[in-house]
């Protein structure tokens, strides 16, 4: 739908409908109600919707993707494309709700590249972004654990190529602890190494804090999302720091229909620069759904010092199945190495102040206990005072390659000890809904993509985290009209309008 035809339908909508609609503010505790709702409403965030003739209703929800803004008044707004999605009118309950959460501005968008750098803007944002990183050792000490145990679980035990996101994985498991409590959120606490729902939080805002950046230098952009179906109560207080403090916003619609699981499949595009399409063409949201927890990443930074593509040579890259020829790029720079008796380490500068690197294993050490090795997160931060360090005349010769994949998480949390969640019997999801007693964790993916060349570095990851009611078991039954049967047709009153017996076909 273009947007003129969408202004055209709310042009036609009935007054008083429009009326009952209200907006849902973050910054307060309770949404702004312009008109008294419908009891039936009570229960939920008020909807943005359209009723048209008597029993055909349509809401349309503006689902948002694009750059944010600020206001006169500091508050944060997102720029709509006019994406639009419908939910059919033949649904049973047609309401499409939002919680939307304010992100981060962006800086310097209306400059080139060039004369973002050479205005001394990155300069200036990277110092403010330098002093409003947390460097608790507590809470670096607490994610490392978990960065080190994830990419143990999910990088190594294959011959084929491995790639994940520590960083998203760990705030979709954050926002996973929210909704649960309990032995349920103690377990998920345990797994990510934290006592304390306080300290996961000061954590989870400090890596939006370090790690978001929106620039013409850089794009680090996260985002969060949590779809809602149409038919429980909610938490509100729960949406409302899922928003505030994950800057998760909420949607509302039917799950099983196509609607919501293309609405769903573009959210996670549009957050993930298209490039997971493979993968989240397959995301859906199933009819027993409660509630879905998505999460994303999509980073992309030049190399502070860009590698010459007249140098990209072809060469042999010696794999663990087969010897292929790849695009080779060369560079020879004088820097520090970090070397141990299992690797060698080399860094390269990424336009966002972050950096990319690279481990070469020894010879004849298996690159998968690279992974478990506690040197390896050393060596991706700087110390003086390491002996590892070393200066040395640097001949690189690294490949341009792009690799993804995904992955079923259900598996590694089990593993980890986070199993309560997965079982409808002790589960505890009160903080979400108190209305359903029988939820459970039903799925877990993760899909992830990291891609270099001359230039830069492209990566992006999602995870979902699917929760559904525990349903009762289903009979299959055969129903074939293959022989002499009845049929009767009523009216609205339950009046029988006509019936028969159907004994032969011509």
């Amino acid at each position: 739908m273009k947007t003129e035809d969408l202004l055209n339908l709310i042009s036609d909508a009935d007054p008083e409908s429009v009326k009952e609609a209200g907006e849902y503010d973050i910054r307060t505790d309770k949404p702004e109600i312009t008109h008294k709702p419908n009891r039936r409403m009570k229960w939920i965030l008020p909807a943005v919707c359209v009723a048209s003739a008597a029993l055909a209703v349509i809401a349309v929800l503006l689902f948002r993707s694009g750059r944010t803004t600020v206001n006169d008044n500091g508050i944060q707004n997102t720029e709509t494309t006019g994406v639009t999605t419908e939910i059919s009118p033949h649904a049973t309950k047609a309401e499409v709700i939002r919680v939307e959460a304010s992100y981060p501005a962006s800086v310097g968008k209306e400059l080139s590249l060039q004369e973002f750098m050479d205005s001394g803007a990155q300069q200036e944002w990277w110092n403010e972004k330098l002093a409003s990183i947390d460097t608790d050792s507590r809470l670096e000490s607490s994610i490392n654990s978990y960065y080190s145990t994830i990419m143990q679980k999910l990088l190594t035990g294959t011959d084929e190529n491995t790639v994940c996101s520590p960083l998203n994985t760990y705030v979709a498991f954050a926002m996973l602890a929210e909704i649960t409590s309990g032995e349920s959120r103690n377990q998920v606490l345990k797994m990510l190494n934290i006592s304390d729902m306080e300290t996961l939080r000061k954590n989870v805002k400090n890596l939006w804090e370090t790690n978001y950046a929106d620039t013409p230098a850089a794009q680090s952009l996260l985002a969060n999302s949590v779809w809602l179906t149409n038919t429980i109560k909610y938490n509100d207080n729960t949406l409302k720091t899922l928003a505030e403090q994950y800057y998760a916003s909420s949607f509302c619609g039917v799950p099983g229909s196509t609607e919501f699981d293309e609405a769903l499949q573009k959210w996670t595009d549009d957050n993930t620069g298209n490039l997971l399409s493979d993968y989240s063409k397959e995301m859906t949201i199933p009819e027993e759904m409660v509630m879905q927890l998505v999460s994303t990443i999509y980073f992309k930074a030049q190399w502070t010092e860009p590698f010459e593509s007249e140098k990209t040579s072809e060469s042999v890259f010696h794999g663990t199945k087969k010897e292929t020829t790849v695009n080779m790029m060369h560079k020879e720079k004088n820097t520090f190495a970090y070397v141990t008796n299992n690797f060698t380490q080399v860094t390269l500068g990424l336009t966002n102040g972050g950096a990319m690197h690279f481990y070469l294993p020894q010879p004849g050490v298996d690159v998968n206990t690279l992974v478990s090795d506690p040197d390896v997160l050393k060596a991706a931060r700087w110390n003086e005072n390491d002996e590892n360090f070393l200066y040395s005349e640097i001949k690189m010769s690294i490949p341009k390659f792009k690799i993804s994949g995904t992955q079923d998480l259900s598996g590694t949390m089990k593993e980890l000890g986070v199993t309560d969640v997965f079982d409808h019997t002790v589960s505890d999801f009160t903080p979400i809904t108190d209305e359903l007693n029988e939820l459970f964790l039903s799925k877990a993916d993760h899909a992830a993509l990291v891609e270099i060349d001359e230039q830069g570095v492209t990566g992006t990851a999602y995870t979902a985290i699917t929760v559904e009611m525990e349903s009762l078991p289903k009979e299959t039954i055969d129903f074939n009209l293959d022989r002499p049967f009845m049929f009767m047709i009523t009216g609205p009153d339950g009046s029988v309008l006509f019936s028969g017996i159907v004994r032969n076909i011509e």
